[in-house]
């Protein structure tokens, strides 16, 4: 019996350690759940979190849009949409009123509070905070008005009725590129970029790849941002590709990596490219701020506007209707005849004014001091004529103009027969910007053809200022160093490495009698990034 005892004392402790060992890895289990669960449960506030964040931004942006579409292009009211915009802080941030103090919004199981900072009239960051069950989480954006007006690109491209690249070659392009790729395929390069080609978003003024000093002289200068925490000179340049492919090869770039401390941005605003990036770099190669996962964002705000049609075209000052656009520049001209026009004082006797006409003026005044002569044109100015040469060849001239004009070439016997244009001859304003000359806020050129040719073989290096329309094909054939706009349906930019720069200032003070003069306007935004909370 003493066995048995023994036996049952030595068993009950070993029970009673192994109830308490159960109890505690079964208090184990229950607390890892616990904190599992709540650790999931603050994931899911996280989120919801992070949504309401994005619903703020959602929500004010629409605002912003709504606000724009009643006419304001002015953010620092104090007013967006009907809404009250608060005092700055010493941040500069300002409360957006959304409901009543402290202008949180309920949304769901949260809130959201949102805060503008301006830049500008027309520029602000945008901070939204989406707060649930005490857990913050924080995203911004930067928006802005902006001109998407064709002419406020360095290059604007429709692609007519082939398959084949709109934009090929080595060009290095300042500025933004619009594509729309009519009629190409979802596999056809509409951009096909290779060497030392690429896309920029700045001038890089005296630099080796940059705007030369001469040039610079000439035009406005490049605007600035701020960017990164910096002031930073930046073109706004974005790349929109609404059919057809990117092709990257090479060195070629859209946008540059990001380097602190300089004075320009190098990455580009924004691509928006629906069918995606091929080459043997692609998307390896594009730098901007927005990713490249972002399609073409326009829709359908415009199509290339032809010379001849399909659409008729009713003037937007008089009301009166025209079969074509090309109707509409013969009958609001000045006509005269002409094939060229030299650099120099052999062209001393061209002087086609007439007091009776309302259109338009064309002079040349040689001086022989300076030995330069001044081309005037002021209004639109409608050669008859097969093609009009600028400049001689192989001689290195150069055409000065003054005054707010533009050159027809086309044919009035025919309404379906356009002129070409070659230009043989450097075409810069008269005067620099700083002295009161520049380009183009005083003295502007247009030019309209069907085919343009900015230098052929066998010509020197070219500078030139403009707004360019082709109605089929532009070609620059040298290494020129072109200030403005090209506007056509295809581009040929040979193998030597020409410059494009664009000139922001253009679109809003374009010659009379260009194509698409109507500004179109759209809030975009950029840099949008989630802050720690």
């Amino acid at each position: 019996m003493r066995k048995v005892d023994e036996e049952k004392g030595v068993i009950l402790p070993m029970v009673v350690i192994l109830m308490l060992a159960l109890t505690l890895t079964g208090l184990a289990f229950l607390s890892a759940a616990v904190l599992e669960h709540d650790l999931a449960m603050r994931e899911v506030h996280k989120n919801k979190a992070f949504y309401l964040a994005e619903a703020g931004l959602e929500r004010t942006l629409g605002n912003l849009d709504g606000d724009f579409e009643n006419g304001n292009r002015d953010w620092t009211v104090g007013e967006i949409n009907g809404l009250t915009v608060g005092g700055a802080d010493t941040d500069g941030w300002r409360v957006l009123q959304y409901g009543n103090p402290p202008y949180e919004s309920d949304l769901g199981d949260g809130s959201y509070l949102v805060k503008l900072k301006y830049v500008d009239d027309d520029e602000m960051w945008i901070r939204s905070r989406g707060t649930v069950e005490g857990i913050p989480r924080t995203v911004q954006i930067y928006a802005k008005i902006v001109n998407v007006s064709p002419w406020n690109n360095a290059i604007f491209a429709g692609a007519g009725m082939t398959a084949e690249t709109v934009i090929e070659g080595n060009a290095r392009i300042h500025g933004s590129v619009l594509i729309l790729g009519d009629n190409m395929g979802s596999e056809d390069f509409a951009l096909d970029m290779s060497g030392g080609g690429g896309m920029t978003n700045n001038y890089e003024v005296g630099l080796p790849d940059g705007m030369p000093l001469e040039l610079a002289a000439k035009v406005a200068e490049c605007p600035t941002t701020a960017f990164n925490g910096e002031t930073v000179e930046s073109l706004d340049a974005m790349l929109r590709v609404k059919q057809g492919k990117v092709s990257l090869s090479g060195i070629a770039t859209v946008g540059e990596e990001d380097w602190m401390g300089n004075s320009f941005k190098e990455t580009v605003d924004g691509v928006y490219v629906s069918d995606g990036y091929g080459g043997n770099q692609g998307e390896l190669n594009v730098y901007s701020d927005n990713g490249t996962g972002t399609p073409y964002d326009l829709g359908d705000a415009f199509e290339f506007p032809s010379l001849l049609g399909p659409c008729p075209y009713t003037d937007s000052f008089t009301g009166l209707p025209y079969d074509t656009y090309l109707e509409y520049l013969q009958d609001n001209s000045l006509h005269i005849p002409a094939d060229s026009i030299p650099g120099n004082q052999l062209c001393q006797d061209l002087a086609h004014f007439d007091a009776s006409n309302e259109h338009g003026s064309i002079t040349w005044d040689w001086d022989d001091v300076e030995e330069k002569g001044i081309l005037t044109v002021d209004g639109i100015v409608y050669v008859e004529a097969d093609s009009l040469i600028l400049g001689q060849k192989p001689f290195k001239e150069t055409i000065i103009y003054s005054g707010r004009g533009t050159l027809v070439v086309a044919h009035t016997a025919s309404d379906d027969i356009v002129g070409d244009i070659v230009v043989h001859a450097d075409l810069l304003p008269d005067g620099t910007y700083d002295t009161g000359g520049g380009f183009p806020t005083v003295n502007v050129l247009g030019l309209i053809a069907g085919d343009m040719y900015l230098a052929e073989p066998g010509d020197s290096h070219l500078y030139m200022t403009g707004a360019f329309y082709a109605e089929n094909q532009i070609v620059s054939a040298r290494q020129n160093e072109i200030g403005g706009t090209f506007f056509s349906n295809h581009f040929d930019m040979g193998s030597q490495v020409p410059h494009i720069y664009q000139v922001p200032e253009l679109a809003e003070n374009l010659p009379p009698g260009m194509p698409a003069p109507d500004p179109i306007w759209r809030i975009i935004t950029r840099q949008w990034s989630e802050l720690p909370s």
